[in-house]
Parts: structure tokens; sequence; C-alpha cells
């Protein structure tokens, strides 16, 4: 296994042992009316648990990838960029202004972890290895943060 791959193991099963956790919770709709809801401008009286959950459906995808093969950083980056982009999309319609902030929060710290590991893979002999556990700490804190807000 070379050293990218290696590291790209590491990463993305580290950022899937973070978010296993975060998706907690039952998802009763189809692929169909969750991506129709999420087509929906935010709703500035969403309610708070309306928020959570949907934010949380968001993440249940960032949680299946626990399954995808590390082995492959290309395809396990392709899968963790739809999944960010899902997360992004969503805290973007966000409307209730307990969990906005929150949200946009977490959606920005995937982000940044994303382009992080998109640069390194594309570029492994001059990745700062370093920052990545500033990166799984930030999304962390922005995960915890977000199941705060939405336990309180």
């Amino acid at each position: 296994m070379t050293a990218t791959r290696k590291i790209a193991a590491v990463s993305f099963a580290a950022m899937a042992l973070l978010l296993a956790g975060c998706a907690s919770g039952g998802n009763a709709e189809g692929t169909a009316a969750k991506a129709e809801k999420q087509a929906e401008a935010p709703a500035a009286d969403q309610t708070k648990q309306e928020a959570c959950t949907d934010v949380q459906n968001a993440l249940q995808e960032l949680s299946g990838l626990s399954s995808v093969d590390a082995s492959d950083p290309a395809a396990a980056l392709a899968a963790l960029k739809e999944a960010s982009g899902t997360v992004s999309e969503t805290a973007a319609k966000v409307g209730n202004p307990e969990v906005k902030a929150a949200a946009d929060q977490a959606a920005v710290a995937l982000d940044e972890y994303v382009v992080y590991l998109d640069g390194m893979v594309a570029d492994p002999a001059n990745a700062d290895i370093s920052a990545m556990s500033e990166h799984i700490t930030s999304l962390q804190e922005s995960v915890t943060e977000l199941g705060t807000v939405c336990a309180g």
C-alpha cells in the first residue's frame, strides 16, 4: 500500500468513526422526498426539531462512508465530496436561527476537510500530514456543537 493510500485510509476511517454517531435516528423519508425537501427554500418558521432532523438526515450520508473502499482514494474522495455537498446544501436551507450557525459551521468544517484531503490525494509528496488532526478536530468540534444545539 502506497503512502497516499495509507494516509487516505486513515483519514477516511477517522472521519467515518467521527461521524458514525452524529446521524442517529431513523430516516423514514425516501430519497425522492428527501431531495424534494432539500430543494425548498429555508422557512423562517422552521422549528428547531425540523432543522435538526434535516441536518441529521444529511449527516447520515456521511456515516455511510465507513463502507467506502479507502484503497481507492479517488473514489473515496468523490463519495466524500458528494456527501459534503449534501451537508452544505442542507445547511444553506436551514431556516431556524438556533440551528443555522451550528449547521453552517459543520458544513464549512467538512468542506475544509474535503479540500484538505483533495490536496493530499492530488499531491501526496507535499501533503501536510500534521494538518490532518487540526481538520479532524475542527470537524469534530463543529459536529459536537451541532449535536449540543439539537439536544438542547
